[in-house]
């Protein structure tokens, strides 16, 4: 096999501000979907500490709701080994929002369950919510120095109160303290100072191990090496993790999501005109490999979703540069699932909707929010007609209505969206899974027992729009990619967004 490399891989990977597991730069969890007989949707803001607090937002769609119930179920231990459940409480003014918290006491996948009850009876709807440790908290300059003088006086006081037991304590009140005393007292005072300075210094000791330690269980993203190279003809893209990050990062084989083993998002850092969402084979525990579509020379930002059976998500960064434009043999070996776009043109920014065309007859537009603000809780809303302007007849594209990646300019903010949020389904299964105890004698899940997702049998069906719940985390410009397929065909169109700081609505 002759191989002729193309790229040379970037040095490092890029830089980014904010690494999770599953996104980039966008931690919170978006999910709608029923519980029960009640329409619901749900944020989660996990902790960036661990142990630490999610914060848990709920929204029905009935007022008649009298109890919301949110329960923590760590992956490992199931619903048997989860504590109870916390109520939340009503929000004033509000109707139908509900607010909560929850302790998340070890670093992996949780499932927090929302248990809705009310005149309709009772549901519950699983959120998949991944808790790492990516932060580390460190005291302020006015805690320092409280804390600092505080503990000079505490240490003053204890030397003081040694030296008065040796001496002032042994003699009945009003009387002088004998020279003895006194020197006995220095003796006391003397060695106490030594002590209570090994105290002070083991204790500072002791407390940097514990954060030394913590700092070790940061979550850290893995390091790969991507290159692309002609093979048999064939442009193709590898990504390999490397040797030292192999066992850390599968320790836990990864399951399909979607019908998929992985789903690799490629897209032109110099502009955003370019981008490709397409699903590599996994010939080897530690790479992926997958042809690639004609794309112009430039550099490029290399996203890869993968879900654990344990239903950790975990997206894999990258960049890779093409001195040279790419020509389309490696079209002919993608799948039907397989999507590519360029386009050269005009983008939607804020407050300003433009209707985009396909030759099949499907029109696009951005539909809201007409003002985007930074952390604002709400949906991305897209309008579709066909050439007439009756409702576009929208296939089912992996099981879904449609998909949606976000990203902003620096490359700093990644997601990937489904109309039910950010929420990988293939997580929901597997925490499903393990909980009914549906796993093998080695812990790997029977995936064969798994039921089909409904909407995996979703028929083509007239749409005027789509939406997918989310809260742009920053300021910033953005693109959002939406992903439909229509006549047998997945069309991307995208969109420029503009999101303003929150300090300015």
């Amino acid at each position: 096999m002759r191989t002729l490399t193309l790229v040379v891989r970037c040095a490092a990977a890029l830089s980014l501000a904010v690494l999770l597991a599953a996104h980039i730069g966008s931690p919170n969890v978006y999910l709608s979907g029923k519980a029960g007989p009640y329409t619901v949707d749900i944020t989660v803001r996990p902790p960036d500490v661990v142990p630490g607090i999610a914060q848990v937002f709920v929204n029905v769609n009935d007022t008649s709701v009298s109890r919301v119930v949110i329960r923590p179920v760590f992956w490992r231990a199931g619903s048997r080994g989860a504590p109870p459940g916390d109520d939340a409480k009503a929000v004033k003014g509000s109707p139908g929002a509900y607010a909560g918290e929850v302790w998340l006491m070890a670093s992996g996948n949780y499932a927090i369950d929302v248990t809705i009850t009310g005149k309709a009876g009772a549901g519950t709807l699983r959120v998949p919510v991944t808790a790492l440790a990516t932060a580390q908290r460190q005291l302020g300059p006015f805690l320092t120095v409280l804390l600092a003088i505080l503990g000079t006086l505490l240490l003053a006081g204890a030397i003081t109160a040694v030296n008065a037991a040796a001496g002032e304590s042994l003699v009945p009140p009003g009387e002088p303290v004998a020279p003895e005393l006194r020197k006995r007292a220095r003796r006391a005072t003397i060695i106490a100072i030594p002590v209570l300075a090994l105290v002070v210094f083991g204790g500072a000791s002791w407390w940097k191990s514990e954060a030394d330690q913590y700092r070790r269980t940061l979550y850290r993203p893995l390091k790969t090496k991507t290159s692309v190279a002609v093979v048999n003809g064939v442009p193709t893209l590898t990504m390999e993790l490397a040797e030292e990050n192999a066992r850390r990062a599968f320790g836990r084989p990864i399951m399909p999501d979607h019908g998929k083993i992985a789903h690799m998002f490629i897209a032109n850092a110099d502009s955003t005109f370019v981008f490709a969402h397409l699903h590599p084979a996994m010939p080897g525990r530690m790479t992926f490999t997958t042809p690639l579509p004609a794309l112009r020379a430039g550099k490029y930002r290399v996203f890869t979703d993968v879900v654990h059976e344990t239903g950790f998500q975990r997206t894999l960064v990258d960049s890779i540069t093409l001195p040279a434009a790419l020509d389309s043999a490696g079209e002919k070996r993608l799948g039907v699932d397989d999507a590519w776009f360029s386009d050269s043109g005009t983008a939607v920014t804020r407050f300003v909707t433009i209707v985009r065309g396909h030759e099949e007859g499907l029109y696009v537009r951005w539909a809201g929010p007409d003002s985007v603000v930074a952390n604002r809780t709400g949906v991305l809303r897209f309008g579709m007609s066909d050439k007439h302007g009756a409702p576009a007849m929208i296939e089912p594209y992996m099981g879904m209505s449609g998909h949606a990646v976000v990203m902003r300019d620096d490359g700093k903010v990644f997601v990937h969206l489904h109309p039910s949020g950010t929420a990988s389904t293939a997580s929901q299964l597997a925490l499903d899974l393990r909980d009914r105890g549906d796993t093998s004698r080695d812990g790997r899940l029977r995936l064969d027992m798994a039921s089909p997702a409904h909407d995996m049998a979703m028929l083509p069906t007239p749409m005027r729009d789509i939406s997918f719940p989310y809260a742009f985390p920053s300021p910033g410009r953005y693109r959002i990619w939406l992903q439909v397929r229509l006549h047998d065909k997945v069309h991307t169109t995208a969109f420029d967004v503009v999101v303003a700081p929150e300090s300015t609505m």
